[in-house]
């Protein structure tokens, strides 16, 4: 996001106007994140690992990945609405910096979604 801003800055970047770069940035931070995120979870698996001393992968149980996949489908569910109005947005002439905030605000809520449904799924007992 920097080196987008110090373009931009620099004039080399046209944000306002220009979806071909906003496609390109996008589809660079999705890889990036994805990178990111596979190193974090190796890294916080290994210190977990040192830390606790278990060797053994802890068996998962039905019950957990039933609740897990429930969740993940109202959070999936949420953020789909928060696309689709985005793309409704666009569509009647919103701008393009409106679009992004909807995308940002709909994968918020649908994190926040996704917790709140496994703790109500954990306390109804599926």
């Amino acid at each position: 996001a920097l080196i987008v801003y110090q373009r931009h800055l620099e004039g080399r970047f046209d944000l306002t106007e220009d979806f071909q770069k906003w496609g390109v940035i996008f589809l660079i931070f999705i890889g990036v994140s994805i990178v990111v995120r596979i190193i974090i979870y190796i890294i916080f698996h290994i210190i977990n690992a040192i830390a606790t001393r278990e060797h053994d992968i802890p068996v998962e149980d039905e019950r957990d990945k039933l609740i897990k996949l429930k969740s993940t489908r109202n959070s999936h569910w949420v953020f789909s609405a928060g696309f689709m109005l985005s793309v409704m947005a666009l569509a009647i002439g919103m701008q393009v910096y409106g679009i992004f905030i909807v995308f940002i605000v709909s994968g918020v809520i649908s994190e926040i979604i996704d917790n709140v449904s496994q703790i109500y799924f954990y306390r109804k007992g599926i």
